[in-house]
Order: structure tokens, then sequence, then C-alpha cells
């Protein structure tokens, strides 16, 4: 998996959450149900685990900002924006978006609180559920991108 930004964000305030490869595919295997495309899923993704700021498209999106998605992405298509929009209503944590506030919130938050309230919405494992999963050896199930 590990399909992360190449580039340094223009703002980070925090990066330092570990997540095993079950958490990283769990929540990854959320945005694949939902169809999310991969050039959406992965800024989420980096957004969600590390506080990473998303830039002016996902920015504007995640902050309900009509004005400034406009144009910004190469990948809008309604389809994909489609798509993105039901993950997010069904499964992305209302503290994380909805407006300007809850995204600087969100990406000034530590990591263990971010942490718990992906585990709270069931988008990555506990610790000790990690662990668990790690000494047992447990598989996972190969994902396809959109």
């Amino acid at each position: 998996m590990g399909l992360f930004l190449d580039q340094k964000p223009a703002l980070c305030y925090n990066n330092n959450m570990k997540l095993s490869k079950h958490s990283e595919h769990r929540l990854r295997k959320s945005l694949n149900y939902w169809r999310v495309a991969k050039d959406f899923a992965d800024p989420m993704y980096n957004y969600l685990v590390f506080g990473i700021e998303p830039g002016g498209f996902f920015k504007g999106w995640y902050a309900n900002d009509a004005t400034s998605i406009l144009h910004s992405h190469s990948g809008n298509t309604v389809e994909a924006l489609k798509d993105l929009t039901k993950w997010m209503l069904n499964c992305m944590p209302r503290e994380s978006w909805g407006s300007h506030e809850k995204v600087r919130a969100w990406l000034k938050m530590s990591d263990a609180d971010r942490r718990k309230i992906l585990e709270e919405w069931d988008l990555v494992f506990t610790e000790e559920q990690e662990t668990w999963m790690i000494l047992k050896n447990e598989p996972m199930d190969t994902l396809s991108y959109y």
C-alpha cells in the first residue's frame, strides 16, 4: 500500500501516527467500497491520518466551499465527485469536514485525538486489534482502485 504524496505538503502540523497495514487497509477499503478515485483517496488518507493539509481543491471540498473547488482538480468528473461525496456523508468523521474551522481544527489535532476519532468511526483498528492481527498474521484482501 504506502501510497503517500511524494512532495512535502505546505502545511502539516502532525505526521507521527503509526498505523499497521491492517488499519491502512481498512481505511482504504472503505474508500474503495464507495468507489472513491485513487486521485481522491490518497489525499483523503493523508489528511485524515497524518493531518496533512489537502491542498486547495480538497480543502475547499471538505469545508463545503464550492467557489474554491471549481476547475481546481484534474479528476473533477461528476461521477468522481459523487463518489467522494457519498463516502464523506457515510464514512468521514464529522469532526474533519463541513467548514473551514473544522478543517483547521483537524489539521491541528494531535495524532492521538485523530486516531481515537478514526477508531470511533471504524476507519482504523485500535492498537490492540492491530497487535492481535499482526501476531495472528491475518491476511488482507486485495484492493482495486477506480
